[in-house]
């Protein structure tokens, strides 16, 4: 039998240890001009935390700069220099990019996993911010001059058209939520935002 230059035998199984880690947290005191670099709208990015109507679901980048750096391990966010766009709760939108890749993406603080992929569209990640405003206050009847309000304090010009395509009769709207993706996607298509 042929020597094992390694010394393993056939039986024997290998532990191998993968350390992932992101490459740079961007400090705080260049993020809304590198987001601005990368594409962001500066409207957009000077009113994150500032929209009283949105306030808990675009929050200041407190949260983020506090426990990114525990959390450096993630897979998801590896060989990334991140930069925090907004949190919601302890739900993170961040700007991610190296030599090869740039991506807006959406996870949580406990899952090292990627809920929402925008890739490098600004206006997706807006639609789908102003998607979940009107989703939030569908019971209270949201009105057009709100909402179109809230759009342009965002820098998302689309406000008006994507009202009026989600303000329809509540047992439509129940059964279009039903695949809620699909019907999302077909939005973004009309809007011309995919």
């Amino acid at each position: 039998m042929a020597e094992n230059p390694r010394g393993f035998s056939r039986n024997e199984t290998i532990a191998i240890t993968v350390t992932y880690n992101m490459k740079k947290l961007i400090p705080i005191e260049q993020r809304e001009s590198e987001l601005i670099k990368f594409g962001a709208n500066k409207i957009f990015i000077k009113n994150i935390g500032k929209i009283d109507e949105i306030k808990y679901r675009v929050e200041n980048v407190d949260g983020a700069y506090f426990y990114f750096p525990t959390i450096a391990n993630y897979e998801i966010l590896s060989g990334l220099n991140i930069i925090p766009i907004y949190d919601e709760g302890e739900t993170f939108r961040v700007f991610g990019y190296n030599e090869s890749i740039q991506k807006i993406f959406h996870f949580e603080l406990e899952n090292d996993q990627i809920y929402t992929d925008y890739g490098t569209n600004w206006n997706l990640l807006l639609f789908d911010i102003m998607f979940q405003y009107f989703e939030d206050d569908i019971d209270e009847k949201l009105d057009l001059e709100t909402f179109k309000k809230v759009g342009k304090e965002l820098g998302f010009d689309k406000s008006e058209s994507l009202y009026k395509m989600v303000d329809i009769p509540l047992d439509e709207y129940n059964e279009k939520y039903k695949e809620l993706e699909k019907w999302k996607k077909e939005i973004a298509e009309k809007l011309e935002i995919l």
